[in-house]
């Protein structure tokens, strides 16, 4: 296990302070001291097109964090990045529920999120319209 760590220069000297999750927060001062940095999308992903296009890099991607070593929820609807396949949820979409990975609900299943749904009982079978009611 390789050790990584934050070097602190003064005038009179430098510190050394471990970084055990590579995040760029000396353990000392980290609250999140496990915050997953290497993130990779599985080969088998299908829902890219409600990605953030930075998780279909084949690269390793760091995802920010603040300054207590936690991961950001920039849209704060309680997903933290690296998790959240629709990162850019706005207050009304957030305020009618999000699922577990960051995305608008959609309750009855007819391609419609909640917040817009004005037919909610419209069965996934029938064609819908942008309200979630059969055309």
């Amino acid at each position: 296990m390789t050790l990584f760590t934050v070097v602190l220069q003064t005038s009179a000297c430098s510190i050394e302070l471990a970084d055990t999750d590579h995040d760029g927060v000396a353990d000392n001062n980290d609250r999140c001291a496990n915050t997953a940095q290497i993130i990779r999308t599985s080969s088998d992903f299908k829902y890219s097109a409600s990605l953030d296009p930075r998780r279909l890099e084949k690269k390793p991607q760091a995802w920010p964090v603040d300054e207590h070593g936690c991961e950001m929820d920039s849209d704060n609807d309680g997903v933290r990045d690296s998790r959240d396949y629709c990162p850019d949820n706005t207050t009304i979409e957030i305020s009618s529920g999000v699922n577990i990975n960051g995305c608008p609900l959609q309750s009855d299943a007819d391609g419609t999120p909640d917040y817009r749904d004005r037919c909610p009982e419209t069965p996934s079978d029938i064609a819908a319209d942008q309200f979630g009611c059969p055309k």
